[in-house]
């Protein structure tokens, strides 16, 4: 009888809110426990390396660094960026600047359109995959992994885009809201960020005459920035190499400099000094210095979704997300779109966090 009297009790607790979080824990046979994960910050290229000598337990890159580490023999996937967050925004080609430079703007969404559309064009497979080995310095074989889990778009979606700012609200990398530029709301903000009337334009312009292009641009001196053998950043090798840029008025060498950087966060740091004109970047540093820092540039194309990914060690013993409580993983900056996929895997997963 004290037994029936017993269950009744704690089953009257349990719906009036009233019994411990551990009861009721315990009662549902799991035990909640936030765990850590330790997270360093390097380059892609040290990635290889420290995972092979155990310097690191994980890391998360962008494409190939992922494939290499996979088809060398040293590593293996543990999660790919789109398992996380399926459809994710990587990365885009932004403009310095708010407004203004409207006929630069329309030549580089249409070299990136041209560029996009190449890739995606079967026809163009294999000269695509050496224009992939030729950027990326990599072998055919870690090109062809890579580019399984890429996929190039000429725009992102907008309201994918909004998960960025939730999961910099949420790790609290936030600091200030778009309402403090005089965004009415988080749409707002991504409206006037992505402007997508430049793609709009060219490919309705493409689709009535496939030889169209904009008005030339050949009187400016422009610096375009890209991340070093970032294979998210392939369109903009391919309109160099396709002529692209040339055919409206931006010759590589001479009136168009290409400079590489190590991440997307040095990237925005460029902007910041008004060392670029334009550059391809990750979309969660471009939003995140954007609002914390001021920094004012405007989205006119797209780059890619997806295309990073969460590599273990071949031989390692983790299987799961959790079992990289207590672990160190490497990722190339804090900001970058592989900082923000560890940090909603680890959430995902009741985990958190910490630098090392």
């Amino acid at each position: 009888m004290s037994k029936v009297i017993s269950a009744v009790l704690m089953v009257t607790l349990l719906l009036s809110g009233c019994a411990a979080k551990d009861q009721g824990d315990q009662v549902n046979g799991t035990k909640s426990e936030q765990g850590t994960i330790y997270y360093v910050q390097t380059s892609p290229a040290n990635m290889l390396q420290q995972l092979s000598t155990g310097e690191i337990d994980a890391f998360v890159a962008w494409e190939p660094n992922n494939a290499q580490a996979v088809t060398e023999g040293t590593g293996r996937y543990l999660m790919q960026s789109g398992e996380v967050a399926a459809e994710h925004p990587c990365c885009i080609l932004a403009l310095a600047g708010t407004e203004g430079d409207e006929d630069l703007a329309l030549a580089l969404a249409w070299a990136n359109v041209k560029a996009v559309n190449f890739i995606n064009d079967g026809d163009n497979h294999e000269k695509m995959l050496q224009y992939a080995m030729d950027f990326t310095g990599r072998d055919k074989e870690s090109v062809v992994e890579a580019l399984t889990y890429t996929k190039y778009v000429s725009f992102p979606d907008r309201e994918r885009l909004a998960d960025f700012l939730g999961a910099m609200r949420q790790n609290g990398t936030l600091v200030k809201e778009p309402a403090a530029l005089g965004y009415a709301n988080d749409e707002a903000f991504f409206q006037a960020f992505m402007n997508k009337d430049y793609v709009e334009r060219v490919n309705a312009e493409l689709e009535t005459n496939p030889s169209w292009v904009p008005p030339s641009v050949s009187g400016k001196q422009i610096t375009l920035g890209y991340i070093n053998q970032d294979l998210h950043h392939l369109p903009m090798f391919i309109a160099s190499q396709e002529g692209y840029y040339e055919a409206v008025g931006l010759v590589p060498g001479q009136t168009l400099q290409l400079k590489g950087y190590a991440n997307g966060v040095a990237v925005m740091e460029a902007f910041k000094v008004k060392e670029l004109n334009a550059s391809y970047l990750g979309v969660a540093p471009a939003v995140l210095k954007q609002l914390n820092d001021g920094i004012a540039l405007r989205g006119i194309g797209g780059a890619n979704d997806e295309g990073s990914a969460i590599v273990v060690a071949k031989d390692s013993d983790i299987q799961s997300i959790g079992d990289l409580k207590d672990k160190t993983v490497a990722i190339p900056g804090l900001g970058t779109v592989q900082s923000y996929i560890l940090d909603l895997a680890a959430r995902n997963n009741t985990m958190k966090l910490q630098a090392k």
